[in-house]
């Protein structure tokens, strides 16, 4: 690499990105859990949070966010609150709720590789660059771990794009 001009190294790093981005796709379901949450986050304060707000503030189907709550109970990442001024709070601190964790929760499959991990690529064997798409998984688990619910709304000092900014 240090024999490529810094414009070319640049202009590659750049590249790999964008190439990161597309290889692992997201579910629209991760996505409205992850901004659900930094909802529930603003909004908790003054105690339960109905869905009914969130699916409000966050424009998502009040339907499909049930669906999405219900998961996210189930791994325990929020319990519901019952009665009049009932709703859903947090279950845990959301410093200690990871990104990866909830998209698990709900399902998602974060995997670069044609074969979902069998390592059957191409006709039962290994494809050349299984490896390649493999760690990449790996890099975007560890990634994702690193990011807590607390991180995505705390301060403007937030390295990470603010959730109003990501729709």
């Amino acid at each position: 690499d240090l024999h490529y001009p810094l414009r070319r190294q640049r202009q590659m790093c750049i590249r790999d990105r964008v190439f990161i981005i597309f290889s692992v796709r997201l579910t629209t379901k991760s996505r409205y859990a992850v901004n659900a949450l930094t909802e529930l986050s603003f909004l908790q304060s003054t105690g339960p949070v109905s869905l009914s707000d969130i699916s409000i503030n966050q424009n998502i189907d009040l339907s499909y966010l049930e669906q999405i709550f219900r998961k996210l109970r189930i791994a325990g990442i929020v319990k519901s609150i019952r009665g009049r001024n009932g709703g859903y709070v947090y279950a845990k601190n959301p410093a200690n709720i990871s990104i990866k964790e909830i998209m698990f929760a709900v399902d998602e499959v974060l995997d670069a590789t044609k074969c979902n991990g069998s390592f059957a690529c191409q006709n039962g064997k290994k494809c050349v660059t299984h490896d390649l798409w493999h760690d990449l998984n790996l890099v975007v688990e560890d990634y994702l771990e690193k990011i807590t619910i607390e991180s995505l709304v705390e301060s403007n000092n937030s390295p990470y794009i603010k959730v109003n900014e990501i729709n």
